[in-house]
């Protein structure tokens, strides 16, 4: 399998064993190996540059020390003029039936069928 997708064995091996992390070139060169279809290939390719991305971010910030990570996520906020929040939420069971959500949910913009007046 090694010669088949152009490395050491011993390279491999370390992948395998979660030793080494994977190059996106490793990627490609092992599915190339296996001879994977394009379109999962094109898939974990594109997992391996995320990874390989995410690596070098945590890299950048151990490099870099969170303390001046923080001052330059300050300097950007200090410059921001609308700054939106996603905070997802998950509704319990309960308050999704219809006899237990409130008769105007904030969440509907239509007051139709509302019992009472917005």
């Amino acid at each position: 399998m090694a010669r088949r997708a152009s490395m050491s064995a011993g390279k491999l091996s370390k992948i395998e064993n979660g030793r080494v992390r994977p190059t996106v070139q490793d990627v490609d060169l092992v599915l190339s190996a296996l001879g994977v279809s394009q379109e999962v290939k094109d898939e974990f390719l594109a997992t391996a540059r995320a990874e390989a991305a995410e690596a070098t971010a945590l890299r950048l910030l151990r490099r870099m020390g969170s303390w001046n990570h923080q001052k330059t996520i300050r300097a950007i906020e200090a410059n921001t003029t609308t700054l939106r929040l996603f905070q997802g939420q998950l509704i319990p069971g309960l308050l999704q039936t219809s006899s237990a959500a409130p008769p105007c949910s904030p969440c509907h913009r239509s007051t139709a069928g509302c019992r009472t007046s917005p």
